[in-house]
């Protein structure tokens, strides 16, 4: 379905944090749902642990997977003494003898498994390792809510990396409906210089993900449009599930 590993948008973990960290609502959402669900947390798809660190630094006891070992690294020098653990494994395949109150992915992470297989392999680790009437909670963009169309190279927004540089970035989008996957180029202008990423992700239906939560002996129990818990609507852009192993 792709002709590169998807992580080429992971090659730079502090220009990373620079571009995408600060969404403080999104981490007191998870803080929120940690601290109702008291235990330990794993947060698979960590990258760097924006999130994992939040949660760290506020006493929730926390372990962080992911596959991309220069995100891990750098998520460890940011801890320094706080209790997390960072772990490189693929969230299709972990296995831990620890069992958690909760479990989660952020970033859209979701939409990176990109086949059916990869999705169930995802739900089963997750299923496998929570505490019975443990929580999972996760995002995906909504594709009814989602202009799928092709687009060619447009201006998406600009952020000041580590030497106080304001990058521009700009991308495209091809969707192949077939496979309901969104194909995207990044590229970021320093002006001396270029960068160029793909990313691929998976748009699932909000129906059809009821189907495979449920399949997978979840229950639903609230979907939301954004991280104020704004109840979901069929034409919101994102959907916020919280789910409870059954």
């Amino acid at each position: 379905m792709i002709d590169h590993n998807n992580q080429e948008e992971y090659r730079d973990p502090m220009n990373y944090d620079l571009e995408f960290g600060g969404e403080t609502d999104k981490y007191e959402f998870f803080l929120g749902l940690a601290k109702q669900h008291p235990g330990h947390v794993l947060e698979l798809a960590c990258g760097t642990g924006l999130v994992a660190l939040f949660l760290a630094e506020r006493g929730i006891p926390i372990t962080g997977v992911d596959i991309v070992e220069p995100m891990l690294a750098y998520a460890r020098v940011k801890a320094k003494d706080l209790r997390v653990d960072f772990i490189e494994a693929d969230a299709r395949t972990f296995e831990s003898n620890q069992r958690f109150s909760m479990i989660f992915l952020t970033g859209n992470a979701f939409q990176a498994f990109l086949s059916d297989e990869d999705q169930h392999a995802l739900l089963q680790t997750v299923y496998n390792l929570l505490e019975p009437g443990g929580i999972f909670a996760f995002e995906m963009r909504n594709p009814d809510g989602t202009d799928l169309s092709d687009e060619e190279e447009e201006h998406w927004g600009t952020f000041v990396d580590v030497d106080g540089v304001t990058v521009n970035v700009s991308g495209n989008q091809t969707y192949d409906a077939g496979n309901q996957i969104m194909h995207w180029t990044t590229i970021r202008d320093w002006g001396h210089r270029q960068t160029t990423s793909r990313i691929a992700c998976r748009f699932t239906d909000v129906q059809t993900l009821q189907q495979l939560l449920e399949k997978q002996g979840f229950a639903v129990e609230s979907q939301y449009a954004n991280w104020d818990q704004t109840p979901f609507r069929p034409s919101s852009p994102m959907v916020i599930s919280v789910c409870k192993k059954g």
